[in-house]
C-alpha cells in the first residue's frame, strides 16, 4: 500500500521514520541513534516519512531513494512516534512530494542548536534504530 492518500493533519499515535544516512549518527557499540540524527540545523525543520499505509519495503524504498539522491548511504532509520514530537513543544507537518506522498517535517524547533540539541536527547532515546535489511 502507498501513502498518496494520507491524511493531512498527522495524528498523536503515528509512526514516523528518519532515515540514518550518516554512521556516525549511530552508536556502534548498543545499535542506538545518535541525537545528531535529530538536530535540523541548519535548517528550520527536520524532514521525516510517516509509516502510514506503507509497508516495510516501501518505507525502506522511500529512504533509499533519499539516499539516492544526495549520494549518501542509507545506514537504517530510526522509527519514533509523533506523541514523542509534541512532548517537546514541535509539531509534525504533512508536507508531501512526488517522491514521498508520506514526507512530513517537525517544525517549531528553537533557533539556538543548544536547545536542538537538548530536544534531538529525548527523541534519539525515544526512538528505535532499524538497520536496512
Amino acid at each position: 500500500m502507498t501513502g498518496e492518500n494520507a491524511p493531512s493533519v498527522v495524528a498523536d499515535e503515528e509512526r514516523l521514520a528518519r532515515f540514518i544516512l550518516f554512521s556516525k549518527w549511530i552508536r556502534n557499540s548498543d545499535q542506538t541513534v545518535r541525537p545528531d540524527a535529530f538536530i535540523p540545523f541548519p535548517y528550520p525543520d527536520l524532514s521525516v516519512t510517516r509509516h502510514l499505509y506503507l509497508s516495510e519495503e516501501a518505507i525502506w524504498g522511500i529512504g533509499q531513494g533519499i539516499a539516492n539522491t544526495g549520494r549518501k548511504t542509507l545506514y537504517g532509520r530510526a522509527d519514533f512516534y509523533v506523541a514523542a514530537v509534541l512532548k517537546q513543544l514541535l509539531k509534525v507537518e504533512s508536507d508531501p512530494s512526488p517522491d514521498n506522498p508520506n514526507h512530513a517535517n517537525i517544525v517549531n524547533w528553537p533557533a539556538s542548536k543548544p536547545a536542538q540539541k537538548i530536544i534531538a536527547q529525548q527523541l534519539a532515546a525515544d526512538s528505535a534504530y532499524c538497520v536496512k535489511p
